[in-house]
């Protein structure tokens, strides 16, 4: 899966598609881990979202990771792809907004570059497969400048 979902330059994502209630009402993730500012695109017919995490000169992780060289960490880059794919796991398949997914498994998980502050990372996620009616399995991709610094096929559980 070296393939981008989608090129990004090739969209409008200058501007939110979603407000942030209907974020929150989705994600229930708070403080330091929601890691969706906003959903600047989202084709359901397409079956594509493009969330994104602005981070300023000094994230909460640059203290530790690493410090004099901050790198942002592989986990959130995965966390922040996992929030976008539940948003377009609750809108695509029609599961209940109130009820959590959960992260039930990851595979083909590629690092291909480094995310440094301050920037804005896209994390993008398209529609998978669909077993029973509370597992999916989502491609996802984080983005930095346009160019894919990883990614991986995750599974969502309905809980």
């Amino acid at each position: 899966m070296s393939r981008e979902i989608v090129d990004l330059a090739s969209l409008d994502l200058s501007s939110d598609v979603m407000t942030d209630a209907e974020i929150r009402a989705m994600v229930p993730h708070a403080h330091e881990f929601r890691l969706i500012d906003g959903v600047c695109h989202l084709d359901l017919q397409r079956g594509i979202l493009v969330a994104y995490k602005d981070w300023d000169e000094d994230p909460w992780w640059a203290r530790g990771h690493i410090p004099g060289r901050p790198i942002m960490p592989g986990v959130l880059m995965v966390e922040g792809c996992a929030q976008a794919s539940t948003i377009l796991m609750k809108k695509h398949e029609g599961w209940d907004a109130n009820r959590f997914i959960g992260l039930g498994g990851l595979d083909r998980v590629r690092f291909r570059g480094q995310v440094t502050p301050p920037c804005r990372v896209h994390f993008v996620s398209e529609v998978g497969t669909q077993s029973g009616n509370r597992l999916a399995k989502y491609p996802a991709q984080c983005f930095l400048d346009g160019k894919m610094v990883m990614q991986m096929e995750l599974l969502g559980v309905l809980l």
